[in-house]
């Protein structure tokens, strides 16, 4: 069984509410760039900011479910881009030092480095999406240097294939859509509680004392409760924010915007 995702065009978007790889915000393409066929460009409007973004080209039923699914955007993905706008408008991301953990296209690190963060590592496990996020790294960089902020791509990975790259702690720790069942062998579909387990200790050892992790989960597999115990068990204070409270109702009224209901937003933070 593979994840099933029913690709949709531009003109369709208001007009399919079950689809999960649609982007929310107003965007014009970009001229393909030579050598990247592989990759859809567009100028991503979100909020104040414009982002050059690339994303796999190739229909989403089409990719690899266990490599490839980093190289679009998600509901997820969207959820974690306004909440990063409200901390934005807090003025809680000014200077802060940001790790975005799976960050596949690096859209939603890169946008936490224009909406203020100092430093921030791109991360991830799988090679298309490190390639991928230092493709739109380069493409963003004008802004990012203008800003006089870092922004720099490492491999991390949790599990039985461990690694880390990043280095050092970090005042905010993002995980969007790092939670999902690739391949469903099982119904209901169950979230792995060892992948689980590693993530929620992930979280918590690059996390610096006074910092706080946020993660949007798509909810497909109906596992919020599995993931906060994991967190629990990781010695991590775990609050849940409702999507409501995040996305602008504007946009949540939209027939397109339905999936972006069900996802489950956390904010994690060590224990005193």
């Amino acid at each position: 069984y593979r994840l099933l995702i029913r690709p949709m065009s531009d003109a369709s978007f208001d007009l399919v509410d079950d689809v999960e790889n649609v982007c929310h915000f107003p965007y014009v393409e970009l001229p393909q760039m030579a050598g990247f066929e592989a990759y859809r460009g567009r100028e991503v409007s979100v909020g104040e900011h414009e982002l050059n973004l690339y994303t796999a080209r190739t229909a989403v039923d089409d990719l690899d479910p266990e490599t490839d699914l980093g190289l679009h955007i998600w509901p997820g993905t969207h959820v974690m881009a306004w909440l990063l706008l409200q901390l934005e408008g807090r003025g809680a991301l000014a200077g802060k030092s940001c790790l975005d953990v799976g960050c596949g296209s690096g859209f939603v690190g890169l946008l936490a480095s224009l909406a203020g963060c100092q430093e921030t590592v791109l991360s991830d496990c799988e090679a298309k999406a490190l390639s991928l996020a230092s493709v739109n790294l380069e493409a963003n960089m004008d802004a990012v240097a203008r800003d006089g902020h870092s922004v720099r791509v490492a491999a991390l990975a949790w599990g039985s294939k461990a690694v880390d790259e990043t280095g050092g702690l970090f005042d905010l720790v993002l995980l969007s859509e790092v939670l999902y069942v690739a391949q469903p062998r099982c119904v209901p579909w169950v979230l792995d509680s060892n992948d689980l387990a590693s993530l929620a200790h992930l979280a918590q050892a690059k996390l610096s004392p006074d910092g706080e992790a946020w993660v949007t989960y798509g909810n497909r597999e109906n596992c919020g409760k599995q993931f906060c115990d994991a967190v629990e068990a990781a010695c991590l204070n775990v609050e849940e924010v409702l999507v409501e409270d995040i996305v602008p109702s504007e946009i949540l009224c939209r027939p397109s915007a339905r999936v972006l209901h069900r996802v489950k937003v956390y904010r994690l933070t060590h224990r005193k």
